[in-house]
């Protein structure tokens, strides 16, 4: 009997223990970190579970740097997040870094807003106050980057390092960059893409900016599916310099709307040492060209084209099949050619309207050119 009390007895206590166990709280996962302030930073590198909390405004010539993440980190951004203005930063800094390999970024319904206005005076990156890039990407792995809206952007938003990258439904907002002073925009060298890497794609995005929507300065294996850019400068190879080669950049079923140019693909003048070969746009839709429909050009200098191509940067295997829409009241040309070195273009299905080509340096026969 006694025996059996103390079973009984034990029994009890078991229970009880394996009760209160169960009663209390799984302790916090060790990986994981919010960043609610710019200082939290530093403390989250090591966590491969962050989480990005606003509202909250990063301090003046402050910049967060997320690069060398652990392989495998998810980036949750929630809110806003602010950056104050700053007086000590350039154009060679970016207020924001991301980079590791297997990155999964996630902003959807987040916004980073760089209070631009705060420093836009039409000059860019050109002049004027001192001005930094945005987001600078530098992932690799099969990482993404998807939902984040980016506003007011001082100037370059997303310049694309690494490789094997992944950008999905962004949105780019430097509307307020549109207002006029002494007839130009404020916001200016807004480029919403600019890529130098390898294995990027780019799809269902919306830009709204003053410059370039994508940029392909160097690289290959580069796509960008189904974006629609308005108010910039065109879906752009280029400008590409000496030394730079692109090979391999799929565009495709992109909308361009009240932008300077639609199709453009522009070497730099006197430069040698590379080249642009496997380059395809398909399914482009425009409306409201302002300048030139589709444009070539082998005498490029940043905002004085020389008018002499030269051949240091041939561009070759270009495929236009499905380039269609209408150009602005006082537009320039529809399709402008001028080129030294071009080889192996094929063009079909071209009707953009009004028709008024210019091709040099190629076939009169080019869909487009006749």
């Amino acid at each position: 009997m006694h025996a059996l009390s103390t079973l009984t007895s034990l029994g009890v206590a078991l229970l009880a223990i394996i009760g209160a166990a169960s009663a209390a709280p799984a302790p916090a996962s060790s990986s994981s970190c919010t960043i609610a302030k710019a200082s939290d930073v530093a403390g989250c590198l090591s966590s491969t579970n962050i989480v990005i909390q606003g509202p909250f405004t990063v301090p003046a010539n402050t910049k967060l740097d997320l690069s060398g993440l652990k392989s495998g980190t998810s980036v949750t951004v929630k809110g806003t997040i602010t950056w104050a203005k700053s007086d000590k930063l350039t154009k060679s800094d970016f207020l924001f870094t991301l980079g590791g390999s297997k990155i999964n970024f996630d902003g959807t319904g987040a916004t980073f807003h760089g209070n631009g206005q705060l420093y836009w005076d039409t000059q860019g990156a050109n002049g004027g106050v001192d001005k930094p890039k945005f987001f600078k990407v530098l992932t690799t792995g099969g990482s993404t980057i998807k939902g984040i809206t980016i506003k007011n952007s001082p100037i370059h938003i997303f310049s694309i390092g690494g490789s094997d990258t992944t950008l999905d439904h962004i949105t780019v907002d430097n509307t307020d960059g549109d207002q006029l002073s002494s007839g130009k925009t404020l916001g200016h060298n807004t480029d919403a893409f600019d890529v130098s890497a390898t294995g990027i794609t780019i799809q269902n995005s919306n830009v709204q900016n003053q410059d370039d929507c994508l940029a392909v300065n160097k690289g290959s294996n580069i796509k960008f599916l189904n974006n629609n850019c308005s108010g910039g400068h065109g879906i752009s190879i280029g400008s590409i310099d000496s030394g730079k080669t692109v090979d391999g950049v799929t565009v495709q079923g992109c909308t361009i709307s009240n932008s300077d140019n639609g199709v453009r693909i522009k070497t730099v003048y006197k430069a040698t040492g590379g080249y642009v070969k496997n380059v395809s746009y398909k399914d482009i839709t425009l409306s409201g060209i302002k300048k030139y429909g589709i444009v070539i050009e082998q005498d490029y200098e940043n905002g004085s084209p020389t008018g002499t191509p030269t051949d240091g940067i041939p561009i070759s295997a270009l495929t236009l099949d499905n380039v269609h829409g209408t150009m602005a009241s006082g537009s320039k040309f529809s399709t402008y050619i001028l080129c030294a070195a071009c080889s192996g273009f094929t063009f079909s299905n071209i009707n953009i309207t009004p028709k008024n080509p210019s091709c040099t340096g190629v076939s009169k026969s080019l869909a487009g050119c006749s």
